[in-house]
């Protein structure tokens, strides 16, 4: 008969043995269920890249056929199928529209029966077949003699009328998509047209010796792990409509799935070496403590006996009192929470407001230029002394201010994108948004910039935050500039390196802070603003972002001329 120490050993032991097991499974399928969770938010990025890309590129070329259409003399040219006039009035809009995508491959114009009229770039065939049954703008996927195109149709119409006069074609190398997916992705693809039976694969001229392998042996089933030598790959398949049924495609995407594997096998290894070091360190324990664990037993009983109701009484007070000090703890920390998270919300929305006005500002001299450029057109149609080169500078010079605008509208959508991921970013990136941010409104005021960079160092953190952090900084010193009327107004940024600090201070010359100790102006909901123009809330969130998301350190103090923030990274 065994023992009780061996009953004991082995009972223990095959309770370990059967939570091995337990744990060995669920550990295996938990990180089998996030690599393939990885895989899917893959795939969907993936989706998401793609579509964007085609609606943006059916948009740009589309609507730049039209710009061409509404040129001066294309309509007449359509109507009279002048197709040397066509050429001559369209060939700047190509030397600039190649310049823009080195995808595209033709510019090509055709009558209202869909005949070639003129092309700049490859031959694109004598006529367009498929657009005889649309009588509207359309893009999309076309297999023609052999060669696989995207066609982006603008229709021409006649001034005044429904009637259509003609069609402008910008045809594009259809890798070009697979060329924006693996410069966003970094993900291997090619393009799969099935004709007659016969399959017709399109990969970027630079790709890797896996993607002809996979071709060659037709490995390419959606969902299905591919083994190439030492290397594992899963590819994604994308269904992509063409501009009708019979030119359907489809754009197989390889991803290098290795490394989870070895994720996978290199924790479930981990996990079985753990339990075995555990279950031997735990039969060694058992074995070698047995005897004297039964003898404290024995001992203990007795004395266990005795304040056994002592016990109860003072573990079910514990309980109690443990139970109210994890609730209260809870609840403070819950407080806490809801409080930063509002307060952070109400900062970002005071910023909101504040980029809006900065936005007004901003827009105001070019909204005047453009109105400036129409006004000119005008005079100079009504005078007939409107040429074609006074025609295209004007049009170039509105172009130019409406790049700008989209250069603000940019500036204003990165500032509040939701980018909660570390990068490694330039110090001079960060200062030349924020610039562009308030330039105009600092102007308006008259209040004087000076950005210094003595050092252009790397940061590695949350560029957003960054800015946000010095946007409210300066903001504080245009309140309070303006506040104190204060004459030849200045603001100054200096960005230095000393060691392995990296130092960003602005300084005014308001006066200084009249608060006393000057630290409180990071208190929350202290402000020295009027309380109608003051919320109180963004130099706190300034130095939270600074000192707890940055990991950095923020300073303030008064010089002579005025207040002389440090931000130490």
């Amino acid at each position: 008969m065994f023992s009780v120490k061996s009953k004991t050993i082995i009972l223990v032991l095959s309770i370990y043995f059967i939570l091995s097991i337990v744990f060995f499974i669920i550990r295996y399928m938990d990180i089998r269920d996030f690599a393939r969770k990885s895989q899917d938010m893959e795939l969907q990025k993936i989706n998401k890249i793609y579509n964007t890309s085609l609606e943006r590129v059916s948009k740009f070329y589309i609507t730049r056929g039209y710009a061409n259409i509404n040129s001066y003399g294309i309509k007449e040219a359509f109507e009279n199928n002048d197709s040397k006039q066509l050429h001559i009035l369209s060939e700047p809009r190509w030397r600039v529209i190649t310049k823009e995508n080195g995808y595209l491959e033709t510019f090509s114009f055709y009558d209202k029966d869909a005949h070639l009229l003129t092309y700049f770039g490859l031959y694109p065939g004598k006529e367009l077949k498929y657009i005889k049954n649309y009588n509207k703008s359309l893009s999309g996927f076309w297999y023609y003699n052999g060669s696989f195109e995207y066609h982006a149709i603008a229709v021409a119409r006649k001034t005044n009328s429904k009637k259509i006069v003609g069609y402008i074609n910008f045809t594009l190398d259809p890798t070009y998509f697979l060329s924006e997916i693996k410069k966003l992705t970094n993900i291997e693809a090619f393009e799969v047209f099935q004709k007659d039976n016969k399959k017709i694969f399109f990969l970027l001229p630079e790709h890797p010796q896996v993607l002809d392998k996979v071709i060659k042996e037709n490995k390419f089933m959606e969902n299905r792990e591919i083994q190439i030598g030492d290397n594992t790959y899963m590819p994604y398949v994308i269904n992509s409509i063409g501009i009708d049924s019979d030119n359907n495609f489809k754009i197989i995407f390889i991803q290098n799935i290795s490394h989870w594997k070895a994720i996978v096998r290199k924790a479930l290894m981990q996990s079985l070496i753990a339990l075995v070091l555990i279950a031997l360190f735990t039969t060694m324990i058992i074995s070698y403590g047995f005897d004297i664990i039964l003898k404290e037993l024995n001992e203990s009983n007795a004395r266990l006996k005795a304040s056994r109701n002592e016990f109860k009484h003072l573990n079910d007070n514990l309980q109690i009192k443990i139970k109210d000090e994890i609730e209260q703890k809870l609840k403070k920390e819950r407080e806490a929470n809801e409080k930063e998270r509002l307060l952070a919300h109400q900062s970002r929305l005071a910023s909101m407001g504040e980029m809006i006005g900065n936005i007004a500002h901003q827009w105001r001299q070019p909204l005047t230029e453009i109105s400036s450029i129409l006004i000119n057109l005008e005079l100079h149609f009504e005078k007939n002394k409107l040429t074609k080169d006074k025609f295209r500078i004007k049009v170039k010079e509105a172009n130019e201010q409406i790049s700008f605008m989209s250069k603000t509208i940019d500036d204003f959508r990165n500032f509040f994108a939701s980018k909660k991921q570390r990068q490694t970013y330039k110090i001079s990136d960060v200062l030349e948004s924020v610039h562009r941010l308030l330039e105009a409104s600092l102007k308006n005021n008259n209040i004087h910039l000076n950005i210094v960079i003595i050092d252009n160092y790397e940061v590695f953190g949350f560029p957003n935050e960054i800015s946000q952090a010095l946007l409210n900084i300066v903001s504080n010193a245009k309140d309070i500039l303006l506040e104190r009327k204060i004459d030849d107004a200045k603001i100054s940024i200096k960005v230095m390196a000393d060691n392995d600090k990296k130092i960003i201070t602005i300084e005014d010359n308001a006066g200084g802070i009249k608060v006393e100790p000057i630290e409180k102006i990071f208190e929350p909901y202290f402000s020295t603003k009027h309380a109608k123009s003051g919320t109180g809330i963004g130099l706190y969130m300034t130095k939270t972002i600074i000192e707890k998301n940055n990991h950095g350190k923020i300073l303030v103090s008064n010089m002579k001329h005025g207040a002389l923030f440090t931000i130490i990274l």
